[in-house]
């Protein structure tokens, strides 16, 4: 009952407090557009560092204050490497897991990930309509920016297109069975045509390297696939109650099919692998993981 009460309090409480924090932020925002003209590096780094705060502040409050214990496997990515970074989608508790890593590999300011509002448009986020004759015009204006400056830059995105659900699930099932895809089970199947595109943008430039994430959440009682939510995240504690894990495989640009054909087979591939992990997972969570399994301090 107490419980009833209090976490609804204290999701007010924390709602109010990152609104507030938000609009601080914004103003720094439009103050920066004064700074554009004469240098667009300084204007990038403003808006980095103003999203690098908040992205840091939500991920404090996730890890630190309540407790959430990741875990991590796979390759361990250099510090300060510019990427084009994906993941399975299940949660938007998905995003803090991109930044559990971004944050330990000094990369937490340079995210770049689909998200909404005027103030993330200043930072040079991502918006897509899942139109891809407008989407493209935009992917491009945007690269072009980072090319320009070779600033560092995570480029992130979920090439599912939408979170995993029964219903996106079986839909993503029934188009797969109709061409003859490997029938995925933890998985949507991904769109490539961003990706695609965002890997031949990047050819040849200071973006050198392509990171594949896999994310996987364990509740006690309820068992595999199963994350808090955002509610949840930033009004109780976590642990022991959840488990997160994040699995990283990195991928040179370089050594990427150069035909779009074969890309996309190797997107596709790299999603079969992502569905036996997380079914491996399912089972044993992260024992027998190759490799081994490690947790670092941030």
């Amino acid at each position: 009952m107490l419980d009833a009460v209090t976490r609804p309090a204290k999701a007010l409480v924390y709602g109010t407090a990152l609104f507030s924090f938000c609009s601080l932020l914004n103003v720094v925002q439009v103050f920066s557009l004064l700074l554009e003209p004469f240098s667009k590096r300084l204007f990038f780094e403003v808006n980095a560092r103003v999203a690098g705060s908040m992205w840091k502040v939500m991920q404090l409050i996730m890890e630190k204050r309540h407790k959430a214990v990741i875990t991590f496997s796979g390759d361990k990515v250099p510090h300060h490497e510019s990427a084009v970074v994906f993941g399975n989608h299940r949660s938007f508790v998905d995003f803090y897991m991109f930044h559990s890593v971004a944050a330990r590999r000094g990369m937490l300011n340079y995210m770049k990930i689909p998200f909404y509002g005027w103030g993330m448009w200043i930072m040079g986020m991502l918006f897509i309509n899942r139109n891809w004759a407008q989407d493209q015009i935009k992917i491009n204006k945007m690269f072009a920016r980072i090319l320009d400056i070779e600033a560092p830059v995570w480029v992130a995105s979920f090439l599912e297109g939408s979170r995993l659900t029964p219903s996106k699930l079986a839909a993503s099932q029934k188009f797969m069975a109709g061409r003859g895809l490997p029938l995925l089970s933890n998985v949507l199947m991904p769109r490539t045509k961003g990706f695609i595109t965002t890997v031949n943008k990047f050819r040849g430039s200071h973006v050198k390297c392509v990171y594949d994430f896999t994310f996987a959440y364990y509740h006690k009682t309820k068992g595999f696939g199963v994350p808090p939510d955002l509610v949840r995240v930033h009004t109780a504690q976590l642990s022991p109650e959840y488990k997160f894990h994040v699995h990283v495989k990195r991928y040179m640009i370089a050594d990427l099919p150069a035909d779009e054909e074969k890309l996309n087979e190797w997107v596709v591939q790299k999603y079969v692998e992502k569905d036996a992990f997380l079914e491996q997972m399912k089972e044993n969570w992260t024992d027998g993981i190759e490799g081994g399994v490690w947790s670092e301090k941030w």
